[in-house]
């Protein structure tokens, strides 16, 4: 296999590790798929004022409420995972996870020969919660 497919499975294993995880409330995935540096974010409106207001995240953060249920509630008939690795530039990758309920653009970083995810920032699939 040649180094760039080997990272591709590499990058796209972190990748569902930290979505399957998440809806399956598996720890140990979304735990074994984040950095100890993660950060994630996201932008939401205030109602009435529509004022930006940021969301962030850290890895012990996503480590409880994946503990806590994560996505469990979503209907399993409901869900779909779409991996798709946007770049690979030597130790880093950008790549997109669409599920029912989100999108996330990760960026990657492969520190010690594992592919780990350093940066999200998401938002609602709002076209498949119509």
């Amino acid at each position: 296999m040649s180094e760039k497919s080997t990272d591709e499975v590499a990058i796209r294993t972190a990748a569902m590790d930290y979505a399957e995880g998440w809806f399956d409330g598996d720890v140990a995935r979304m735990e074994r798929a984040l950095h100890p540096k993660l950060v994630k974010r996201a932008i939401e409106r205030q109602t009435g004022s529509g004022e930006p207001v940021f969301v962030d995240l850290t890895k012990d953060d996503m480590l409880r409420f994946t503990r806590a249920g994560g996505g469990t509630k979503v209907p399993r008939d409901k869900l779909y995972y779409k991996v798709d690795i946007l770049d690979i530039c030597e130790e880093v990758a950008d790549a997109r996870v669409e599920t029912v309920t989100y999108i996330d653009y990760l960026h990657l970083l492969n520190e010690g020969g594992n592919w780990l995810i350093l940066n999200v920032i998401y938002t609602l699939n709002r076209a498949k919660q119509r």
